[in-house]
């Protein structure tokens, strides 16, 4: 996994617990960061990855978690591989929790909220979670992401 936070456009995915039939606690881990120019790797994904695992082992059960999606890529671009499968797999019925470190890996810009809020009307909701101040929290997507028409 570290060494696709090495190169700008590179994904990993991890499935660690596949088999979660019918646990309403089973989540998938979501993570999104760039690269700096220099930078030898992402920083940002490397304390994403750290920083939640350390946060799910302490707080969500370790024991829940399906998968980890990894992207190092621009959140404009929807067509992120981890996030497209991310987004499969949810709909395959695999987890219908989602937890990211940073919000900001999955939302933040107009067409990132705009798909993100089209996955949650095809899903018929699901939960994103979030930590703050070391507890994690539920975050209400329809509140977050500017009400728009979904086509």
């Amino acid at each position: 996994m570290l060494g696709a936070m090495m190169k700008f456009g590179a994904f990993h995915i991890s499935y660690l617990n596949p088999v979660v039939d019918k646990n309403r606690k089973a989540f998938g881990f979501y993570l999104r960061a760039e690269i700096s120019a220099g930078d030898g790797y992402s920083r940002g994904a490397k304390r994403q990855l750290y920083s939640g695992l350390m946060l799910i082992q302490h707080k969500l059960e370790m024991h829940n978690l399906v998968g980890i999606y990894l992207d190092v890529d621009s959140l404009d671009n929807l067509e992120r591989p981890a996030y497209q499968q991310m987004k499969q797999d949810m709909l395959n019925g695999m987890f219908k929790r989602l937890f990211v470190l940073d919000e900001k890996a999955i939302m933040g810009s107009p067409t990132a909220d705009i798909d993100l809020m089209k996955l949650f009307i095809k899903m018929g909701g699901f939960e994103l979670l979030t930590c703050k101040n070391g507890e994690c929290v539920p975050l209400e997507i329809s509140r977050l992401v500017c009400p728009v028409a979904v086509y």
